[in-house]
């Protein structure tokens, strides 16, 4: 008795929030390489001068604040030579001319919109950017998504555990004689290979979209959610007993500091740097030894500007055990925190997703026409 009711509860969720699943799904594996695609096309934005070389980071920081840049923003400077480097501001940001210092805002612009419209759609069902009705929808139907992979965990065990029973949802069969057959293996096989990686999404999906999930995650760890997104910049990032320091001699250059900081982390890919106040005493530096979202690879450093001393260092991870939590789910969503390989199961889960979801309601409605024709033949 408890199956079937969680058999019907299975196909209605199934059938209401189908499509809306489907959306998300197919968003997914749009999304899958964003993050290598944008780079690719704003990478292609810089101009290579004839013998030109790129400049070093004292140059490239004098260049940028000669342009507008203000103290608190964070210079990326990427190891890979010619690359582009960034400045942002918060979660905006602007690429960065390697060989002049120019800032680049057309640099992948076309691309950039085209992954900001998918992402609007993915998150609120728009092409433009958030709306409550929207979001609202994404998220119930995200939250309906995971009761899907939990009662659908459940509904795969077969009745009797047999070896036999459960090689037949396992792999893919060749030969069925029906499109039911085929989509009832399909649907069986999907659900199985894609149940960790998507359950991971799905469930970071919720704690992002729900306040009370957020608390909850938190919770679990015997810990308050904090209020609000992100955190002070500029000389306020600094350790507490730092902040306020002035310089006491000339600073010295932005590439013996950045020099200084390798020396620590010589596995760098790239170090992002908090401008600072022009007396500030102190600079601090990320040094990324990652791929720019894996806060176990950064490490941050904070350096006397007037000696090069390192000062301050620790880990990039932020310390509350809840906090950490939670970055981990934000980059599981799109498995950019295992990289490469993270992101592509991630886009084969979000595939996988496609296709349960049209197996499903495919199964479904095949079910209810069936009872339908059964209700006919009795009458």
């Amino acid at each position: 008795m408890f199956r079937k009711i969680v058999f019907w509860g299975h196909l209605a969720a199934g059938l209401a929030a189908g499509v809306f699943v489907l959306l998300m799904a197919v968003t997914g594996v749009v999304l899958t390489y964003e993050t290598q695609i944008t780079d690719f096309a704003v990478a292609q934005a810089v101009t290579v001068p004839a013998g030109g070389e790129p400049l070093g980071p004292d140059m490239l920081v004098s260049a940028v604040l000669e342009g507008g840049a203000e103290p608190g923003q964070t210079l990326i400077l990427p190891r890979e030579v010619g690359a582009p480097a960034s400045l942002r501001s918060g979660r905006s940001g602007v690429a960065v001319d390697p060989y002049t210092g120019a800032t680049l805002p057309d640099a992948g612009a076309a691309i950039a919109a085209f992954f900001a419209s998918v992402t609007a759609l993915h998150r609120w069902l728009s092409l433009s950017g958030p709306t409550d009705v929207g979001g609202a929808m994404i998220g119930a139907s995200n939250l309906v998504f995971l009761l899907l992979v939990i009662s659908g965990l459940y509904l795969w065990l077969p009745p009797a555990f047999r070896w036999g029973l459960i090689r037949m949802r396992l792999v893919f069969r060749r030969g069925l004689p029906s499109a039911q057959a085929r989509h009832y293996n399909w649907h069986h096989a999907f659900g199985f290979w894609a149940l960790v990686p998507l359950f991971v999404i799905v469930l970071s999906g919720v704690v992002m979209s729900y306040p009370w999930a957020n608390s909850l995650l938190y919770a679990a760890v015997g810990e308050e959610a904090p209020q609000g997104r992100g955190g002070p910049g500029g000389n306020a990032a600094l350790p507490t007993g730092l902040r306020g320091a002035v310089l006491a001699a000339d600073p010295q250059s932005y590439d013996a500091l950045i020099a200084s900081a390798a020396e620590k982390v010589p596995e760098w890919k790239r170090a992002s740097i908090t401008l600072p106040a022009p007396e500030a005493a102190y600079l601090q530096v990320t040094m990324d030894a990652g791929n720019g979202v894996q806060s176990a690879a950064q490490t941050q450093i904070v350096l006397d500007r007037a000696t090069t001393e390192i000062v301050s260092e620790g880990s990039g991870q932020p310390g509350q055990l809840g906090s950490r939590l939670r970055r981990w789910l934000r980059f599981a969503h799109t498995g950019q925190i295992y990289g490469v390989i993270g992101q592509t199961v991630a886009g084969l889960a979000s595939l996988a997703a496609v296709m349960l979801v049209y197996t499903g309601i495919s199964l479904g409605l095949r079910r209810l026409a069936r009872m339908r024709r059964q209700r006919r033949a009795v009458a």
